[in-house]
């Protein structure tokens, strides 16, 4: 098992509390481990089967495509 430490600004350490608080993740293990798998999902949609990610109101049958701040 491997170890690993961040240094963040205060503002997002908050947020991440208030995310974790809010949807009962228990540890930043847990939260980590969330993020990678829904990052992990959203690489192999994009690369594998040429799709896009998006955020869809199917109200208005509208939808804004997520951008990643990676190059996929």
């Amino acid at each position: 098992m491997k170890r690993i430490q961040i240094d963040i600004p205060d503002r997002n350490f908050v947020e991440l509390e208030k995310l974790m608080a809010e949807y009962g993740i228990g540890t930043k293990k847990e939260l980590f481990n969330i993020s990678l798998n829904l990052l992990k999902w959203a690489i192999k949609e994009k690369s594998e089967h040429k799709r896009i990610i998006a955020s869809v109101d199917e109200k208005k049958d509208t939808y804004k495509e997520v951008i990643l701040p990676i190059a996929i």
